[in-house]
């Protein structure tokens, strides 16, 4: 009896992302062996955290560098540390940010609903520049500058909209009235330029998700500048506990609830070291399309997939799309409701089956990315089974 089995759900295949609901990442025996060689012993955390921070930044090409529970918590202790910086009396007061600098500009069409919403936690206040579909420009940006804006805040968006002000263009406007740009880049860790470009354009806080460099899901990162890094680190957990003066409690920070483990912190950096030496293409593209070209040749002609529109994704049969590699299936003659059955009919037994659906429209990805070796044929049999 598996671990799963005993607590009472079902096991899970994930042919579908790095998503945050299935547990985002598979740890590699490597990493589960620093986990376990961390919990043989305890160690201060604020040490741990401000030489990994340091550790991350130099592989990043940054200042300074700061380890997060997750890249939303790296947007709340960004967004805290441009509102209150390190005054304790203004750190206390948070989420309450009246007559603090609390405004966050933030362009109506470069957002991520769900997302942006961790800037709000510490009292920060949005104000929205330029149209949802027509996007915006840099006068409209410039224009909404004032004596309360706190910070300009930019989201990489898997498929960027047109006529929205671009990170170097938000990084000039809002660094001539000396503003920092918090960047939201959680999953922008492949091709590997992705750690270091943001920084380069003179991003002040890169906001990160440690599932993507193959971390806990628990994880992230921020690097940017020091002084900002400094700041951040004062309104996380360890800073409310320790900070740099070992003062548990001068600083109470609205991080406190964002605890991380030592297990944890040793994991991301041990997983971020072999994700900036992996090879790759060797690693996990090439296997990702091994299964999928296995799995296309399996299920192309099965009679309850006819009339569907089978395409590799990416297109091209080689590469690697956003944390993508896979088989894309659009059925044009069925309905979303139909689609979202067959979605749906794939995690009745256990293990589960997960694909890559919005729940809208009449299309799924099968990412052969997230397969663990040998799930693909657990997934063959199954489309075998349900759609024969």
């Amino acid at each position: 009896m598996n671990i799963y089995e005993e607590l009472g759900v079902k096991r899970v295949i994930n042919a579908s992302f790095a998503l945050t609901r299935l547990g985002g990442s598979t740890l590699t025996k490597e990493v589960q062996q620093a986990m376990e060689e961390a919990n043989k012993t305890y160690v201060y955390l604020w040490d741990l955290m401000k030489r990994g921070g340091q550790l991350l930044a130099d592989g990043c090409g940054a200042e300074a560098g700061w380890i997060t529970s997750g890249a939303f918590n790296g947007l709340v202790l960004s967004a805290a540390a441009c509102i209150a910086g390190k005054d304790p009396e203004k750190i206390r007061r948070l989420p309450d940010t009246t007559g603090m600098k609390n405004e966050i500009i933030i362009q109506r069409a470069n957002r991520i609903l769900i997302y942006d919403r961790a800037m709000q936690v510490p009292g920060g206040k949005f104000v929205f520049v330029g149209d949802e579909r027509w996007g915006c420009t840099p006068k409209l940006m410039e224009a909404a500058i004032n004596e309360n804006t706190a910070a300009i805040n930019h989201v990489i968006i898997e498929n960027d909209k047109p006529r929205i002000v671009s990170i170097e263009e938000t990084v000039k406007v809002a660094h001539k009235h000396d503003v920092p740009v918090i960047l939201d880049c959680s999953g922008m860790t492949y091709p590997l330029e992705g750690l270091t470009k943001f920084v380069e354009m003179g991003v002040d806080l890169a906001c990160y998700g440690g599932k993507y460099v193959g971390g806990p899901n628990s994880t992230g990162f921020i690097v940017g500048k020091k002084a900002l890094i400094d700041t951040v680190a004062i309104h996380s957990f360890i800073g409310h506990e320790a900070g740099p003066n070992e003062q548990g409690g001068y600083y109470r920070g609205i991080g406190r609830g964002y605890k991380l483990d030592r297990q944890e912190i040793v994991a991301l950096l041990v997983s971020f070291k072999r994700w900036l030496k992996m090879d790759h293409k060797k690693e996990r593209i090439e296997p990702a399309w091994k299964r999928a070209r296995y799995i296309n040749n399996q299920i192309r002609k099965l009679p309850g997939l006819k009339g569907a529109e089978i395409n590799f994704t990416p297109e091209e049969g080689e590469g690697i799309g956003y944390h993508t590699i896979g088989i894309a299936l659009n059925f044009k003659e069925k309905t979303e409701d139909e689609v979202r059955e067959m979605v749906l009919s794939l995690r009745e037994d256990d293990p589960e089956i997960w694909l890559r659906s919005r729940g809208t429209g009449t299309s799924f990805v099968i990412n052969c990315l997230t397969l663990l070796p040998g799930q693909e044929k657990i997934l063959v049999d199954r489309f075998t089974k349900l759609f024969s």
